[in-house]
């Protein structure tokens, strides 16, 4: 084939991989063209779309990655994409996304650094599902940090559930740590701690553990303070268990209908 006729194989592919119906089929087309797609893809990736739509970009990442081209995706995330517009910057957030998704498929080690830095920006859930599949030790400080962003909080959990042990003291002392301050503590950081002690009721605690964690039965936020007994209930010696058991009953009086469903349920188990 020569190179006319190959590009404009790779014209007609890119057409359908641009089109509203078509697009998932101009995906496979362009595959099957080979690294002579390349450059239209890269070209379409580094395309900036002022109005926020991403299906066509997310598609040249995911034929990017079929062919291999893991360097074409590092390049991408390699630049500051920091739109103005906040529909733009949307639409550049879903295809960093979907490019950190599949380099953690290629399991590119160069990638890990990269994500390290894209993972400090909120919001960016592909790329806490990316640094977390990777199952590195350095990414945990990152991960509990996602626990704060609604948006990243659950690929957090699995990464961090996966690690399991390994994680066990960070969550530990994330539990323990209120921002800004002990007595003005905010949402993000609440949400952060309750995620750190559900994974540790998930993980479990070791008996020389447990005390670093004891204090949270007192915990001024009920949900913690409960997730805290569940844990004391779990692993404490028999005479702080009966104290979990009364502070249960003591955080029943004004728990919403919610935690007092969790609660009750706790304590039908244990009493």
């Amino acid at each position: 084939m020569n190179l006319a006729s190959r590009q404009h194989d790779v014209d007609l592919a890119i057409g359908k991989l641009k089109s509203l119906h078509d697009g998932d089929v101009g995906v496979v087309e362009v595959v099957a063209c080979g690294a002579s797609a390349i450059p239209a893809l890269r070209a379409m990736l580094f395309q900036r779309e002022v109005s926020g739509l991403f299906d066509t970009r997310c598609r040249a990442v995911e034929a990017l990655a079929a062919l291999g081209a893991g360097d074409v995706l590092i390049e991408y995330l390699n630049v500051e994409h920091l739109a103005a517009d906040p529909v733009e910057r949307l639409g550049d957030d879903a295809v960093i996304n979907a490019a950190a998704r599949a380099l953690a498929k290629t399991r590119e080690e160069r990638a890990i650094p990269l994500l390290l830095r894209l993972a400090r920006r909120p919001a960016l859930s592909g790329v806490i599902a990316a640094l977390g599949a990777f199952d590195r030790t350095e990414a945990i400080p990152v991960l509990i940090d996602a626990l704060e962003d609604d948006a990243s909080r659950q690929s957090a959990q699995s990464a961090l559930k996966r690690m399991g042990r390994t994680a066990r003291p960070a969550l530990v002392a994330s539990a323990n740590c209120r921002l800004p301050t002990p007595d003005r503590e905010s949402e993000s950081s609440l949400r952060r701690r309750r995620s750190a002690l559900a994974l540790l009721a998930e993980i479990g605690l070791s008996r020389e553990t447990w005390p670093e964690v004891r204090s949270l039965v007192r915990d001024k936020d009920a949900r913690i303070a409960v997730l805290a007994c569940k844990l004391c209930l779990a692993h404490a010696p028999t005479r702080e268990r009966r104290a979990a058991i009364g502070r249960l009953n003591e955080l029943l009086l004004s728990a919403d209908w919610m935690l007092r469903q969790e609660i009750e349920a706790c304590l039908a188990i244990h009493s």
